[in-house]
């Protein structure tokens, strides 16, 4: 019997270490992402602000000396992801970002500069982080608030 158990626990370990040796982060059932019931956007606060602090952090020390913010909010930003998959953000700034260094960011930082870039565009923030994995994130829909007409008035 106690051979057993030592073959079992031998097992599980070289399970979990190669697929950490694949990919980096270890997932098992137990540390699959949780969904946010019935909502399937990011208005539905899939991003933490302690999480956008950090990625506020990874943004300054990679993306800013390229970037502006200016050039990641409002209608641009719109313009290129408004109704696509928060995975393809992911994927995206994932792959080629830093420019300098495309694709050297680690997954968790990946997560926390998505989490910066959905604060920055006013989507609120919810109870729980973004998983950093691109395929966790494909449920999810990239939507934002409707920003107010204001009214021209009439001059008396």
């Amino acid at each position: 019997m106690r051979l057993l158990f030592v073959f079992a626990a031998c097992a599980i370990t070289s399970t979990v270490r190669a697929q950490t040796a694949k990919g980096g982060v270890a997932q098992t059932a137990e540390a699959a992402p949780p969904r946010i019931a019935n909502d399937s956007t990011t208005l539905a606060g899939v991003y933490t602000a302690a999480q956008a602090a950090r990625g506020k952090n990874v943004y300054a020390g990679n993306c800013r000396s390229c970037h502006a913010p200016e050039s990641h909010t409002g209608e641009t930003f719109k313009t290129w992801w408004r109704g696509k998959q928060l995975s393809e953000l992911f994927t995206f700034v994932s792959t080629k970002m830093p420019k300098n260094d495309p694709g050297s960011l680690a997954p968790e930082d990946v997560a926390d500069v998505v989490a910066y870039l959905l604060q920055m565009n006013a989507m609120p923030p919810g109870t729980r982080e973004l998983f950093p994995a691109a395929d966790s994130l494909k449920p999810y829909r990239i939507e934002m608030k409707a920003q107010a007409k204001t009214a021209k008035r009439k001059k008396p």
